[in-house]
């Protein structure tokens, strides 16, 4: 569920469902779409979420992908971990676990107005036995696991000390990290500092010293859980993780009422124990801007829960993107290479070629139409041709001109995003040409469903090709972002997600057209609409001349494999480019778009072809890129 379509369709109406309800549905889709055979690639794709390799960090002797972990808060079951892992976090939280689990004292209840969720105390807590294989299952994700212990309520320091250490060796082999929820038990039930020091030391005795965390509450009295604090660290634990959750009534807010507090939490003990200490920070972290504060106050990690819940499964990459520009602000720029060695130098000029051969193919079309060639294969004449059908020349102009405005609109695509983002080094810009270059090539053998090998078509296709295949063996360059990601959400980013999701729907009717076009090419060729504008049947074309049909299925199937590749180079754009200050996409989107759309239907109207069922399609189409690139502009083009 990206944020494109989490905010815009699904959060609308699962903040109308009850909390679990709505979280069990979504988490429970997630999970089993995880577990599918493709499922992780579709997730991938729908995101292309995962962290920057720079983002990489080494800590307590773990290789963390990023700063930003997944808390507990959001999938206390552990349904949905091998989802979540691809949302771009670098650690998991998982939590409470206990000997025995437990299903909580009380409902889980959205505060929409303060931007919290509201669950029991005691929280629910996974068992051990259905813990273990779930623990398991996201150690498998490679990203590092952290594991939360309690214990049942009413449990003596020295019970408690039993089950945490139970739990420790029974999930050592999976967890990377284990967080102790047992202060807080401490400091209620009265237990005495000696208590607590056996307490920690029959802990460490199942457990590596550097993988024990103590787990304390955002509203902590700090004053009186000093001596604990002291003790643990004494005692050898690794560090501490602020917990982002506070008291309120019979039950605890995670969430927005967290985040101060949680703030200052993590300053106090970051300024109590200097750098040495290891910490993690979470609690309320909504937008970029939280994470940053809560690292600018010392947390060498950040988790975020219910911030997904309220801003959306795209806030780890945006929180991301902050950090990256954090971290590359001051890198050197690279050296400069020879054009041709790098990978934007030949998608520019594969892009260039298409545009070259689009206008070409576009001033045959409205002139003479067919080429020596053509007339070749069918063995008639422009005049005979013109003898057979008067509108015949027309019906074709139609279909030609549609295909070199596909091809003008491709081209710019290519050029646009080669000599800005590839050239930048932007890994996804070069993904979208590769897809979509190859869509278009392998079109190329749709001849074989129609049986005329068009000689220029397969020379073009060669030269084309030999450009795809040096931008393959070339070098992109490591991209280092020039303007600083926003730090909040915005109006201009709410209304570009209603845009976003437009394009993308925009894009996907073009590879659906592509799809039906390349099919009705290689098969039945005609639609009703077509005869009709030529007033004839199929039977009398293919009596008239037996080559003559084929002709024509060639234009239709090429036009077919042009939209699939137009598709998915107006498609992955808008699912993984959308960035603030991404003026060049939003031109370039324009021109190639309204390019095409301009062809396809000036031909239309200047042949008479004026079906309106035909051109249904088209104008619908012109519609929803007009309004959803009009919707992002604000966005991609602000600074």
């Amino acid at each position: 569920m990206p944020d494109w379509f989490y905010r815009t369709v699904t959060r609308p109406v699962f903040f109308r469902m009850p909390a679990e309800r709505a979280r069990d549905f979504a988490l429970g889709f997630m999970g089993r779409l995880a577990r599918l055979p493709l499922g992780p690639a579709a997730i991938d794709f729908l995101g292309h979420m995962r962290a920057d390799p720079r983002l990489r960090r080494s800590l307590l002797g773990l290789d963390f992908p990023t700063a930003i972990g997944l808390g507990p808060g959001l999938d206390s079951g552990a349904v949905a971990l091998p989802a979540l892992a691809r949302f771009g976090f670098g650690f998991l939280d998982i939590g409470p676990v206990t000997v025995t689990g437990s299903p909580g004292s009380g409902p889980v209840v959205r505060c929409e107005n303060r931007e919290a969720i509201q669950i029991p105390d005691p929280p629910p807590s996974l068992s051990l036995a259905a813990a273990a294989p779930r623990i398991a299952e996201a150690s498998r994700t490679s990203l590092p696991v952290l594991v939360r212990l309690a214990c049942a309520p009413g449990s003596t320091p020295g019970q408690a000390a039993g089950e945490c250490a139970r739990m420790i060796r029974e999930l050592a082999p999976h967890a990377a990290l284990f967080s102790l929820l047992t202060l807080r038990t401490c400091l209620e039930e009265g237990w005495s500092l000696a208590d607590w020091t056996a307490h920690l030391r029959t802990v460490l005795e199942a457990a590596r010293a550097d993988s024990v965390l103590l787990c304390v509450p955002a509203d902590l009295n700090t004053a009186k859980a000093e001596p604990f604090v002291d003790a643990a660290a004494q005692a050898g634990l690794a560090g501490l993780a602020v917990d982002g959750g506070v008291s309120a009534g019979e039950g605890r807010l995670i969430g927005g009422p967290a985040r101060e507090q949680a703030l200052a939490q993590v300053r106090h003990w970051r300024e109590r124990y200097g750098r040495d200490l290891f910490l993690i920070g979470s609690g309320g972290v909504h937008q970029p801007e939280d994470a940053a504060a809560l690292r600018a106050a010392g947390a060498d990690l950040v988790e975020v829960d219910t911030g997904v819940v309220y801003t959306g499964p795209g806030l780890p990459k945006r929180i991301n993107d902050v950090l990256l520009f954090e971290a590359t602000r001051d890198e050197s720029p690279e050296l400069p290479e020879r054009a041709p060695e790098r990978t934007w130098f030949w998608t520019a000029l594969m892009g260039a070629g298409m545009v070259f051969g689009g206008v070409l193919a576009l001033a045959i079309a409205m002139s003479r139409v067919v080429l020596l060639y053509d007339e070749a294969f069918v063995g008639m004449s422009r005049e005979q041709l013109m003898a057979v059908n008067p509108r015949l020349l027309a019906f074709m102009s139609h279909d030609r001109v549609s295909l070199a405005g596909t091809m003008i609109a491709i081209g710019a695509m290519y050029l646009g995003l080669s000599m800005d983002g590839i050239r930048r080094g932007l890994h996804w810009t070069q993904q979208s040409i590769f897809i979509s270059a190859f869509t278009g090539f392998a079109s190329f053998f749709l001849f074989l469903g129609f049986g005329y090998l068009d000689t220029f078509h397969a020379f073009v296709t060669a030269v084309l090709l030999q450009f795809l295949l040096l931008a393959l063996h070339s070098r992109l360059g490591t991209y280092t972002p020039s303007v600083p990601p926003p730090l909040r959400e915005d109006r201009a980013w709410r209304r570009s997600l209603w845009g976003q999701l437009l394009l993308i729907l925009h894009a996907c009717g073009l590879l659906g057209a592509g799809a039906v076009i390349s099919a009705i090419g290689i098969t039945k060729v005609f639609v009703p609409e077509d005869l009709e504008f030529m007033r004839t049947t199929a039977q009398a074309l293919q009596a008239a001349n037996p080559r003559l049909v084929p002709l024509i299925a060639h234009d239709r199937a090429t036009l077919g494999g042009m939209l699939l590749a137009s598709g998915w180079v107006f498609l992955l754009p808008a699912l993984w480019g959308f960035r603030n200050g991404s003026a060049r996409l939003w031109w370039t989107m324009l021109v190639a778009g309204v390019s095409a759309y301009a062809a396809a239907l000036g031909i239309h109207l200047t042949v008479g072809y004026t079906s309106v069922m035909h051109l249904l399609p088209a104008f619908g189409g012109l519609a929803v890129f007009l309004l959803g690139l009009g919707l992002s502009s604000s966005y991609l083009r602000g600074r």
